[in-house]
């Protein structure tokens, strides 16, 4: 597959339009802190635009989110410590959809409710979910690394190393990816709570689209080798 025609199928899936979406509007963001004046004005809008169209995308998510939890495998054979995992973060998702919806229907008067005090709520479900994602992460990582230091040196075996190799790879950027998405999320807690609020505009736009740009490499990487 060529690499127009492997762009265009991820465009026409929600998961592609949603990435690059976020990709624009984080680097909107960052392009608004290191502006000033009009100039800068409008790309806070720009990138206000594009944050409100993925939560309007978003509100759809309730039905996806339960059946994933309703189809989920409670009784899995993994290490307990990914069982666990596994199970709180597929319930922190059922949550979060209908929390951020009602937060998003009290932003627009729909509803009236304290919006701070919701959207702080998301956050917090936002960040668990990172964190509980970059703890799975890790655990491969390591459990991989144990795997790999079992294996001798015969040929299939250098084999399954290099194959290992590529997996730890693979898991090492998405530990960078969910740092940086950690480390700008804390950022919207209220101020008082860690940095909440502390880190500059610029600074939450470039951590952003550095992440960004990594979420879209192995979504693209992916497919790449399925296809």
């Amino acid at each position: 597959m060529d690499q127009i025609s492997l762009l265009s199928n991820f465009l026409n899936d929600y998961e592609g339009r949603d990435k690059f979406l976020r990709l624009f509007s984080y680097t909107a963001k960052f392009a608004c802190g290191v502006t000033s004046g009009r100039t800068a004005g409008n790309l806070k809008k720009v990138s206000s635009e594009m944050s409100n169209c993925r939560v309007v995308l978003r509100l759809m998510d309730d039905i996806p989110a339960w059946h994933d939890a309703l189809s989920y495998e409670w009784t899995r054979k993994q290490s307990k410590l990914i069982d666990y995992v596994s199970a709180i973060q597929t319930v922190i998702d059922v949550i979060y959809s209908p929390i951020e919806s009602i937060c998003w229907a009290g932003g627009h008067r729909i509803l009236s409710i304290n919006t701070e005090l919701w959207d702080t709520t998301t956050t917090y479900f936002w960040i668990t979910s990172i964190s509980l994602s970059l703890i799975k992460s890790a655990y491969k990582i390591i459990e991989l690394n144990k795997y790999k230091q079992c294996l001798n040196d015969k040929s299939n075996n250098r084999i399954q190393r290099n194959k290992i190799k590529v997996q730890q790879r693979s898991e090492l950027v998405t530990c960078i990816r969910l740092i940086l998405d950690f480390s700008y999320a804390v950022s919207y807690l209220p101020k008082g709570t860690l940095y909440g609020g502390k880190l500059k505009t610029w600074q939450v736009g470039a951590l952003g689209t550095l992440s960004s740009l990594i979420a879209i490499y192995q979504a693209l990487n992916k497919r790449a080798k399925s296809s």
